[in-house]
């Protein structure tokens, strides 16, 4: 009895091994970062269809942060799903218009689950996102020409016919119209059913100036009259849908929405809504004004402040008319073409609403979690320059603060809990890309204990140097507390950049990235990807600005499959005889075998030097780095300074070897036996063992 314990004990722990190690590869877990766009391949028979890439995507990876927008496929697959909590983008998505219909449904207030200024802020601006236009523009959300009830995009100019009607929507309240137009339109404004929909069209008093454009056209500027109390609608009217493909409006997203007539044959040039964010001109110290909102000013409790309540203010600092206009947007600090604000994670009744976003969504697709991705930008001075003003609403305190920035990571944290508490997730993933989570006061214990994965972007790259490898011990300290981290290596400042259109260029390059990966490899703990110098992720064909042949999928270009394919083993000690690299913090150092450095806990690293130029300090101004595998060995040939590109020309250096090796190519073809190598600057090399050293 005592021995069928046993066995069955044994079983249990195979099962379990298997498990928690079972990968594509021997020697480590592989990850795809945000695929999609597939394309038919031009330079390649290897594939035949844009299908047979994403099929073989999916079988070359261990997980997906992304999806593979296929719910099959996703659940065979552990695929994390991209979400971004601390924004919603200012022209709605699918999440917005999902929480706009839920919210009406629920009867909340949409404007709880969103941060705003309590007071006119003025934010330093470097560079203006293009996203931006959205708002600085006054651009509808969507624009419906109705004919004969037969609805279509307008896209303007277009000339209307008596009895045609223009519908513009915007997703936000306004009281200011502009029309580009000989004449002034009739308007009238979507009044709400029970249901939600378009019941009727009531007139809207409206006084209107004409002015003299740029480009000499007439624009028509309209001022609603009493446009507080005005509700959202639904775009649905008797059962139809005002609408002409747009998905937000699919999803019942509410919008404020008025419709235009003309009573004879009109030229309508251009439909916009007045802005109130107030930007400076092009060429001066630019910046942009957010206007506060102080709810004290609006005395009838309307929701906007009119003529009578503005020149009366109780708070003169805070200019909003609505509330909608003080949401934060991080200006200056958004992507190109992106418009963000940020959210409120205050409001437990808006956490509840937002995680059952993420329930739905994440078992529609057939996900397994989510990545949350920027989770270093929240409300600190990199994400708000703050020059005037920067009272938060919903904090009592100034954006642009490590103050405001910490108190906002810890309630993100109780609302990411909140999530893999709903969805029953354990694989919820974070972007940090280089930041040491133990380097970051604004980092709450918390925020590091809701994570599961850890994307280091552009972790890796051929040009690192050895100072930035010795200060990578937080992978170790993320492994010992179970953490998972995904490692990626880009080409970015390598042998490619300085001839792009060469082939080994490119290969040696995701071959030094490859082995610098197997330095941080924790079996099971770690995930590799292989990507280009940008920033921009997909599984479309390549061209010849990111690699040296165009019209071939990237992952499996980038993927050094081959290489993946030779089993090197799993992280050992490292050979007696050899000095141990050291692990850098500050003015503190440990050797790589530590298991602890000052209070952080540590897994050992186990690198060693084979070559270093002087021993004085921790890091050399020159070195060879090497880890051992139970079947091979990795080596990293590097100076002190990341980006020297002039080492990247540096002559060869011999370097004896402990033991007898083969050199893993890109292809996963293997040298002759060698017990030296010659590596060239900034180069790495993965070795398979031949015998025992």
């Amino acid at each position: 009895m005592q021995n069928l314990w046993w066995r069955c004990a044994l079983s249990m722990l195979a099962w379990f091994a298997c498990q928690v190690y079972a990968q594509v590869y021997p020697s480590t877990g592989t990850a795809w970062v945000l695929p999609g766009g597939w394309d038919e391949p031009q330079a390649t028979s290897y594939f035949d269809t844009a299908d047979a890439v994403k099929q073989w995507e999916g079988r070359h990876a261990d997980l997906v942060l992304g999806s593979l927008h296929d719910p099959e496929m996703n659940q065979k697959l552990i695929t994390m799903g991209y979400i971004y909590s601390q924004k919603l983008n200012c022209r709605p998505g699918n999440q917005s218009a999902w929480l706009s219909a839920e919210a009406a449904r629920q009867d909340l207030d949409i404007e709880d689950g969103y941060l705003h200024f309590a007071e006119d802020t003025v934010l330093a601006v470097k560079q203006f996102s293009r996203g931006l236009d959205y708002l600085l523009e006054g651009q509808p959300y969507h624009l419906l020409r109705v004919r004969d009830q037969q609805f279509s995009t307008a896209r303007l100019p277009l000339t209307l016919q008596p009895g045609d009607a223009l519908i513009a929507m915007a997703s936000y309240p306004f009281d200011r119209v502009q029309v580009t137009a000989l004449s002034p339109p009739e308007v009238a404004r979507a009044v709400t059913d029970d249901a939600g929909h378009v019941g009727d069209w009531a007139p809207v008093e409206i006084t209107w100036q004409s002015d003299i454009g740029a480009q000499k056209q007439l624009i028509q500027s309209g001022r609603l009259h009493q446009p507080g109390h005005w509700r959202s609608v639904q775009a649905v009217e008797q059962g139809r849908a005002l609408n002409s493909g747009k998905r937000g409006l699919e999803l019942g997203l509410r919008t404020w929405m008025i419709r235009l007539q003309w009573p004879t044959a009109t030229r309508v040039h251009s439909v916009r809504f007045q802005p109130w964010l107030q930007r400076t001109p092009q060429g001066a110290q630019q910046s942009l004004m957010i206007p506060g909102w102080d709810g004290q000013n609006d005395r009838n409790r309307d929701g906007y402040i009119d003529d009578d309540e503005f020149a009366a203010r109780v708070n003169p600092n805070a200019s909003a008319r609505f509330r909608h206009q003080a949401r934060l947007i991080p200006a200056g600090h958004l992507w190109p073409g992106a418009c963000w604000y940020r959210t409120n994670f205050a409001d437990p009744v808006w956490n509840r609403l937002r995680a059952g976003w993420y329930q739905a969504d994440w078992k529609r697709q057939g996900l397994s979690g989510g990545y949350n991705d920027d989770m270093a930008k929240l409300l600190g001075k990199n994400q708000f320059q703050v020059t005037e003003g920067g009272l938060i609403a919903e904090l009592a305190q100034r954006a642009g603060t490590a103050e405001a920035a910490a108190t906002y990571a810890a309630q993100q944290a109780d609302f990411l809990q909140l999530v893999k508490q709903r969805t029953g997730t354990g694989w919820l993933a974070a972007n940090i890309s280089r930041l040491n989570l133990w380097h970051d006061s604004v980092w709450p214990a918390k925020l590091r204990a809701v994570v599961d994965l850890w994307l280091r972007e552009h972790y890796l790259h051929p040009a690192m140097g050895l100072a930035r490898m010795q200060q990578g011990w937080d992978i170790f300290a993320l492994g010992k507390a179970g953490d998972k981290s995904l490692i990626m290596a880009s080409v970015k400042g390598g042998r490619s950049h300085l001839a792009p259109a060469s082939v080994r260029a490119w290969q040696q390059d995701i071959e030094t990235g490859l082995a610098q990966y197997y330095f941080f490899n924790l079996p099971g703990l770690t995930y590799y990807h292989s990507w280009n110098q940008t920033y921009l992720y997909g599984s479309g064909n390549t061209t010849l600005r990111n690699w040296h042949r165009e019209g071939v999928p990237k992952n499996w270009a980038y993927q050094p499959t081959g290489m993946l394919k030779v089993d090197i083993g799993r992280p050992i000690s490292p050979p007696g005889g050899y000095k141990l690299v050291q692990w850098v913090n500050g003015d503190k150092q440990v050797k790589s075998t530590a298991t602890q450095f000052g209070e952080v806990s540590l897994m050992p690293a186990n690198w060693f030097w084979l070559y270093r130029k002087g021993w004085l300090g921790a890091v050399p101004d020159e070195g060879v780095m090497a880890r051992r595998y139970s079947d091979g060995l990795v080596v990293y040939r590097a100076v002190k300074a990341h980006d020297e590109q002039r080492f990247l020309l540096a002559e060869p250096l011999r370097v004896s070897l402990p033991g007898e090796y083969q050199r893993v190519f890109y292809d996963g073809s293997l040298s002759e036996p060698i017990r030296y190598l010659e590596l060239g600057g900034y180069e790495g090399a993965v070795l398979k063992r031949v015998s025992s050293p």
